[in-house]
């Protein structure tokens, strides 16, 4: 299965970089997000500039993109973290889904036998830098444990990392059309995932 899901994805990479200006259709039996996060890292790897800034990176699928959220008031008492306001999606966009690609170098991953079923389930390395990310289709292997200790990216130690906010830091955000793959838009930006309009693709 393994083998299979390898060759689908080499040859699917292969006519995407051979032929990017015509039409791309999913093939029947691959996985939409195995394949969008291949396309949006050769993207990111071969044309993106954060690419050279940082050797890891953590990447993320969203299969709903909506128009730009707002941020609403909600009633006091209504979240345990004491919040007093709360963003809400609307206006789901149809036939979108989405990528985001983002530095990771500075933050470590909890590991522990109990808990290592949460780490990340798949992993690419391109010119010795590592994507790594989280599908359901797939099961935490003794491989990426080995790849995600050697890039420093586990701790054993239960330390919650002191998070500063840096408005600078930015990410690149991948928006595909799900009927054809070959049209897709890049954004860079310090704005998370779904926190802002996204881009507008003519996917018909």
């Amino acid at each position: 299965m393994k083998i299979k899901t390898i060759i689908v994805l080499s040859l699917f990479l292969l006519l995407f970089s051979c032929y990017s200006t015509k039409k791309i259709v999913m093939p029947i039996d691959a996985n939409l997000q195995e394949v969008v996060i291949n396309i949006a890292i050769q993207d990111f790897s071969t044309k993106c500039n954060l690419f050279k800034k940082d050797s890891v990176f953590s990447v993320f699928f969203e299969d709903s993109v909506f128009s730009k959220p707002t941020l609403i008031q909600v009633n006091k008492g209504e979240y345990k973290d004491g919040r007093t306001h709360q963003w809400k999606k609307e206006n789901l966009i149809d036939g979108i889904v989405s990528v985001e690609i983002g530095s990771n170098d500075d933050y470590q991953l909890y590991y522990s036998e109990e808990a290592k079923d949460k780490l990340p389930t798949k992993y690419v390395i391109r010119d010795g830098k590592l994507f790594y990310w989280w599908d359901d289709n797939y099961t935490v292997t003794e491989e990426i444990i080995a790849v995600l200790w050697r890039y420093n990216v586990l701790q054993k130690d239960y330390i919650i990392p002191d998070f500063s906010s840096d408005d600078s830091q930015k990410g690149a955000h991948y928006y595909f059309c799900k009927k054809d793959l070959s049209k897709y838009k890049r954004v860079i930006t310090n704005i998370g995932l779904g926190y802002y309009k996204p881009p507008k693709l003519k996917c018909n």
